[in-house]
């Protein structure tokens, strides 16, 4: 009866249940309030101190010439911004749901990818496996999975950067797939290519590595296809046109003359101090969270006998893990990179490990039988705190949408006022100590400082264009800046 009530189906449905709910309690905040707007380049955009009047999405024509602006002006995730602003235009209740949905979509795909398995080979322990990966191991997840522009700029993104290195994995794994590659197999690569590469920078970079790996292998074996080269082309392609847009040049300059930024100032960059920045809050903050997918990697790898250590199995692994780790690597040298840079690279390792899962699994009832003591006790410690947890971020969460609704509610209230000044938004203490050891996995302080809250300046751009948005004139927060320290 246990079984059956706990199939993987009814795992992955409480799992996305619990996320969609999620989705639902968070407000459009931060950047998804300025990305409603037209990105106006020719007046430094929707995203600086000091911003002017700006003109509502009504249309996709406005997206795309929205876009159009933003490539020029500020910089090339136009796949991620143009979906923010679809979303922003026509409603966060459709993106709840589509969001949902992807995440969904995104760890059946690290199945696939991991196993070369079709789905009827799923399981329970699989999709367990998976549950406990995406809510306790990704970084930021709050900022990537969440947040309504974090979610299109790194999750979509992330399914399709992992879209693209599918049929790769898949012809790894099964010999005889696409032996005979149909006709639209070359555009098909090549649009997906395109996408990868034009989506967001890690994912870009590492799938890219990972790719090149796969295209050295296939070559050696004799196996190397036209679809194949032709999607790593596009996905060169895709990745040029993102990094070298003609607006990264200009936002840095904007950034330099417009952006309020109490943190580490341009003249300390590359130095040993942001070097211990960019460890700090970037490279171990995501790569010690990859701890228990190694651990599973490692008990499969030194369970093999020492000559057969370097396998297909091994040499998957070592892919994933290489272009994972790379970019991290990279990362350090990023003047303030952020932790939820690394979200592909660790989808990649939870792929990894999703091998080494299925290579353990035929042994799977002998090791429960040895250990059952031990197993049931994991598994017990695991839901608990998958519940404890989930309790704590949808309190946290609902709080802080109170506290937006009601605040909202009051400006409307003294919206005839010339200056409205509101309490800045608080998070219950608990929030910040859990997220001080497992990152943004909910709304803490930090995250509302830097960007989620409004600003006590009324030059803020946030505030002038949630004013715009809610059709306010001006509004601040008491207190002191939080950002600073």
């Amino acid at each position: 009866m246990v079984k059956k009530l706990l199939s993987w189906q009814m795992v992955l449905v409480l799992f996305l249940g619990l996320f969609f709910v999620r989705n639902c309690i968070l407000p459009m905040v931060s950047d998804d309030i300025p990305y409603a707007f037209i990105w106006d380049g020719a007046d430094r955009g929707n995203l600086l101190d000091g911003v002017g009047p700006r003109q509502r999405i009504t249309s996709f024509y406005d997206i795309v010439v929205s876009q159009w602006s933003h490539y020029f002006t500020w910089g090339g995730r136009i796949l991620g911004i143009g979906l923010t602003q679809l979303f922003a235009w026509q409603g966060k209740e459709l993106f709840n749901v589509l969001n949902t949905l992807v995440l969904g979509g995104l760890l059946l795909l690290v199945f696939r990818i991991g196993t070369g398995l079709s789905l009827k080979a799923m399981n329970r322990t699989y999709m367990l496996w998976l549950v406990f990966a995406f809510w306790f191991l990704l970084p930021d997840p709050l900022l990537t999975m969440l947040w309504m522009c974090g979610s299109c700029v790194f999750l979509w993104m992330g399914l399709l950067e992992f879209l693209f290195l599918l049929p790769f994995a898949l012809k790894y794994w099964q010999e005889d797939f696409w032996e005979n590659p149909p006709k639209w197999a070359v555009p098909l690569m090549a649009i997906s290519g395109l996408c990868a590469g034009w989506s967001v920078e890690t994912g870009a970079a590492a799938a890219g590595l990972i790719t090149l790996f796969a295209l050295w292998h296939f070559k050696k074996q004799k196996q190397l296809q036209l679809w194949m080269v032709s999607g790593f082309i596009c996905l060169c392609i895709g990745g040029i046109m993102l990094v070298e847009a003609p607006g990264e040049m200009v936002r840095m300059e904007l950034q330099r003359l417009y952006e309020y930024n109490p943190g580490l100032p341009a003249d300390m960059y590359w130095t040993p101090l942001m070097f211990q920045i960019t460890f700090a809050e970037c490279f171990w903050p995501v790569t010690k969270l990859w701890l228990p997918l190694l651990a599973l990697i490692g008990y499969y790898v030194f369970g093999l006998p020492k000559g057969r250590r370097w396998n297909k199995v091994t040499k998957f692994q070592a892919v994933m893990i290489a272009g994972a780790l790379g970019v991290m690597l990279v990362m350090i040298f990023v003047p303030m990179a952020p932790a939820r840079a690394g979200f592909f690279s660790t989808v990649a390792v939870i792929a990894a490990s999703v091998t080494a899962l299925r290579e353990l699994m035929p042994y799977k009832e002998k090791f429960y039988q040895q250990h059952k003591g031990m197993c049931r006790g994991v598994l017990a410690s695991a839901f608990a705190l998958w519940l404890v947890t989930a309790a704590i971020y949808c309190a946290v969460e609902w709080d802080v949408r109170q506290q937006w609704m009601s605040r909202i509610d009051y400006i409307n209230v003294h919206k005839g006022q010339d200056l409205v000044v509101v309490h800045q938004i608080d998070v219950l203490p608990i929030s910040d100590e859990i997220c001080e050891y497992l990152g943004c996995v909910t709304w803490n302080t930090d995250v509302l400082a830097w960007g989620s809250d409004l600003e006590p300046r009324e030059e803020g751009s946030h505030n002038l264009m949630y004013a715009q948005y809610y059709g306010w004139k001006k509004v601040i927060t008491d207190g002191e800046d939080r950002r600073v320290e």
